[in-house]
């Protein structure tokens, strides 16, 4: 077991539960960073337990009657076969081109950490909106999946933005409908970016642990927190790290 890992994981599965994001996305620059592991075993490595981290905070969601499981279905009828295009043409980009790209979008993940509450209060107007149509939802969700399926994450990152911006809801319900979705199109994600060989099982098992009981307490903590000050400083601190890693691969 890697103690190094075992802390990314503990780290990783509180924020990703405490914010709804999934996790993969923050564990590739890390684990590339700090325990040096080939950009596509970085890439692959934390996705199964995306999975678990998920499914652990989105039950603690579902007993808040927070889900939308309308929006939850059409999106993984999108999702999913999206997810598996994406996941099998990595095998077709480069391990700098994929390292590069996961900066960018950590870059905006961080700047929307940031605005997210600006967002909202855009974007949500409560009862004044119709709820988007099936063929809407199935169409942006296969983008998220495709999108997802390359950089091996469960789509968090851009499924929560997507719910406050194009379908209108609030940011507790996105979190929520977000991670319903992430649990379930991760699994085939994890499936092929296995047979391609991008899992290093060891290593997941050793996130892993520090993983399942931080995700339960980030879920828990969340719905009692008042988070818009740490998101902001979050969010900061993720647009900081992305240009440091982004200049770190610059040369392959």
């Amino acid at each position: 077991m890697s103690p190094e890992a075992i802390i990314i994981g503990s780290v990783t599965g509180f924020i990703s539960a405490f914010f709804g994001i999934g996790g993969s996305s923050i564990d590739t620059p890390l684990l590339r960073t700090f325990l040096h592991l080939p950009p596509y075993i970085a890439l692959g490595t934390p996705l199964p337990l995306t999975i678990v981290t998920a499914a652990i905070a989105s039950f603690t969601y579902k007993r808040e009657h927070l889900v939308n499981y309308r929006t939850a279905v059409y999106s993984l009828m999108g999702g999913v076969p999206g997810m598996i295009a994406g996941s099998y043409l990595t095998a077709y980009l480069s391990g700098t081109f994929l390292m590069l790209f996961t900066a960018v979008v950590l870059c905006f993940i961080g700047i929307g950490f940031m605005f997210k509450n600006a967002l909202e209060k855009t974007f949500c107007k409560s009862g004044s909106c119709l709820p988007p149509s099936p063929s809407f939802i199935i169409f942006v969700a296969t983008i998220i999946g495709v999108l997802s399926g390359v950089l091996a994450n469960g789509g968090g990152i851009f499924f929560v933005p997507a719910y406050i911006i194009l379908f209108h809801m609030k940011i507790k319900e996105a979190i929520a409908t977000s991670l319903l979705t992430v649990a379930v199109l991760s699994l085939p994600g994890s499936i092929i970016h296995y047979h391609l060989g991008h899992v290093d099982l060891a290593v997941t098992a050793s996130i892993g642990i520090g993983v399942i009981p931080m995700a339960y307490a980030g879920a828990r903590l969340d719905m009692k927190t008042d988070s818009k000050t740490l998101a902001s400083l979050f969010g900061i601190f993720l647009i900081i790290f992305s240009v440091y890693f982004f200049i770190s691969h610059l040369n392959g």
